[in-house]
């Protein structure tokens, strides 16, 4: 349903099935298995079960509640919903939502090809730091270039300039001294609690620009 005005959210909550839930959310948190399969059903079931003066009266009520509902999965289904959004700097096969999200402001400038190729590696360098994980990060009209420094101190990298060709010699000597946080691993659920954390924060911010908090 990109691009077109979401239900209201008192027809929503009162929707006979999943399949009416299961496009709202694709287009707040990018569509995934996880979601088709678990939330969208478990959403509805959740919902469903409440009176009707206690279902959510908004969207960002509605949110709260799928957030509570992935809480409770493990971690692998969860790792898996965070990967269904898009590495930041990707710029091919992006939903409508996340193309406006990356593009740049009013104000900025077009991402240059040496920082998209920065990020590409660290997108590559974290999910060998994090297995199973993708770095999603609330981007809140921040440009890409503004993102680098961050992912290089998640990382605890520093990398040669944008303009460094990253040849591979020298990408297997970073990834020597990368800090290896297996699956499942404290540090490992942490980043999923802050990347999972960040994607309601984008669902939340979508739901505000159709006007339905």
């Amino acid at each position: 349903m990109d691009g077109l005005p979401p239900p209201r959210i008192e027809l929503l909550v009162h929707a006979p099935s999943a399949a009416s839930y299961r496009p709202v959310l694709e287009q707040l948190l990018e569509p995934s298995p996880p979601l088709s399969n678990l939330l969208a059903p478990q959403l509805h079931e959740r919902i469903a079960a409440l009176p009707a003066g206690d279902r959510p009266k908004s969207y960002t009520q509605l949110i709260d509640l799928a957030r509570d509902i992935v809480s409770s999965w493990d971690v692998e289904d969860q790792a898996a919903f965070l990967a269904a959004h898009p590495r930041i700097g990707e710029t091919k096969g992006l939903s409508q939502a996340s193309a406006g999200e990356q593009a740049p402001q009013q104000g900025q400038q077009a991402t240059s090809p040496q920082v998209l190729k920065r990020l590409q590696v660290l997108n590559s360098l974290y999910e060998d730091a994090f297995p199973g994980l993708r770095y999603i990060i609330f981007v809140n009209g921040r440009s890409r270039a503004e993102i680098v420094p961050e992912m290089e101190s998640l990382l605890g990298l520093s990398l040669p300039p944008p303009a460094g060709n990253y040849a591979e010699p020298r990408l297997s000597s970073i990834r020597e001294k990368l800090r290896i946080a297996p699956a499942g691993s404290g540090p490992w659920r942490t980043e999923l609690e802050r990347g999972l954390g960040d994607m309601w924060a984008i669902a939340k911010s979508r739901a505000e620009k159709w006007g339905a908090k």
